[in-house]
């Protein structure tokens, strides 16, 4: 199969999958509103929350990495989205894939679960929801928000590591 015609598989799969989910989403009013309400909010809670982590001393250095990490997902999710320029689903036709929303909130959750084993699930759980919701209200179709997710989910770890290593304590006093 030649190069052409995986990627043309792959995006039919892909947005057949889309219109799926966002089908047996609009079949079920309140999961459908339940992800709308989800995916309008995480950008902007996930963007409080680490601002009072960076705000608060002894939750400083875990808001700094989380914003360093989100920071850097959306510049790289932004750039290959442009060199993808894979449009979305629906009315909107600018690139999709890779998902900054996707990208920017597992970097976030990952880098806050990385030290607190105890938030992974509800974090994780909390983070899915909004992301599924990018999905059902049209915005992107599921490998935009899975290559997001994953690129996200990968920066924030090699972020938490060199965070480990040399940890910018002269940040945390002021």
């Amino acid at each position: 199969m030649t190069e052409i015609s995986m990627q043309g598989t792959f995006n039919r799969v892909d947005r057949e999958l889309g219109r799926s989910v966002r089908a047996l989403s609009a079949t079920h009013p309140p999961f459908d509103e339940c992800f709308s309400v989800a995916s309008n909010v995480m950008s902007p809670s996930y963007r409080i929350v680490v601002a009072l982590l960076i705000l608060w001393r002894p939750t400083r250095a875990r808001g700094i990495e989380a914003l360093i990490a989100a920071v850097l997902s959306t510049v790289i999710s932004t750039q290959l989205r442009n060199a993808i320029d894979r449009p979305r689903p629906g009315i909107r036709h600018d690139a999709g894939l890779p998902s900054r929303h996707a990208a920017a909130a597992v970097a976030i959750a990952t880098v806050l679960s990385s030290r607190s084993r105890g938030r992974t699930g509800v974090l994780g759980l909390i983070t899915t929801i909004g992301l599924i919701g990018r999905v059902t209200t049209g915005n992107h179709d599921p490998a935009d928000i899975v290559c997001g997710a994953v690129l996200g989910g990968a920066v924030a770890r090699i972020v938490t590591a060199v965070g480990r290593i040399a940890t910018p304590s002269r940040w945390l006093r002021t």
